[in-house]
């Protein structure tokens, strides 16, 4: 087997230039408290739905008439993106996330996926969906009183929404300079061309 047999993948929702603008702000604002973050590029922040994990290239196919057929059961919807937190221990944080305000179809969109791949066989999380975008890891504890106290203030605040139209098939690039995303393929919600 050769390593190009073999994609790093996921089902995701990407989000709006709108949103993107507002978290980078958000980074940016969090970075004051000079913690040992490594922040996700703002061009990367997306809604993750289902991670695959490795999966063969000649499975790909049978990802995208999964994706296509639980897209078009599900019609366009929109989310808001607001609220902020942390993932593990309050002394000891290790993801930093903004929330979502979505309605009810967003869950029952990522369970059809779910089902979707399992029935083709692959084994998914059992952990229950908390929708959310990861705007960084937490690599030390030191200075993690400051971000956390900063990313308490920013609770409440919106930065906009997004207009779901597709699921995304996203392949994961590990290069030197980082993680890069690419598009593998999209499903159109029911009545989108």
């Amino acid at each position: 087997m050769n390593n190009d047999d073999v994609i790093r993948a996921f089902v995701a929702i990407e989000i709006s230039d709108e949103v993107r603008e507002g978290l980078k702000a958000l980074q940016q604002d969090l970075k004051r408290a000079d913690a040992k973050v490594g922040w996700v590029a703002p061009e990367n922040i997306h809604l993750t739905l289902v991670f695959l994990g490795d999966i063969f290239r000649s499975q790909k196919e049978s990802f995208c008439v999964v994706l296509d057929s639980v897209a078009s059961h599900v019609l366009p919807f929109r989310y808001e993106v607001s609220g902020t937190g942390t993932f593990g221990s309050a002394r000891s944080p290790r993801i930093i996330w903004v929330g979502l305000n979505a309605p009810p179809v967003l869950a029952e969109l990522q369970r059809g996926v779910v089902a979707g791949v399992r029935e083709l066989g692959l084994k998914t999380e059992d952990r229950p969906f908390h929708p959310h975008l990861t705007l960084g890891r937490i690599r030390a504890t030191n200075r993690v009183d400051e971000l956390t106290s900063l990313l308490a203030s920013a609770r409440n605040a919106s930065h906009g929404s997004v207009e779901v139209h597709r699921l995304l098939l996203m392949q994961s690039h590990l290069e030197h300079q980082g993680v890069r995303y690419s598009v593998l393929h999209e499903s159109a919600l029911k009545g989108v061309k």
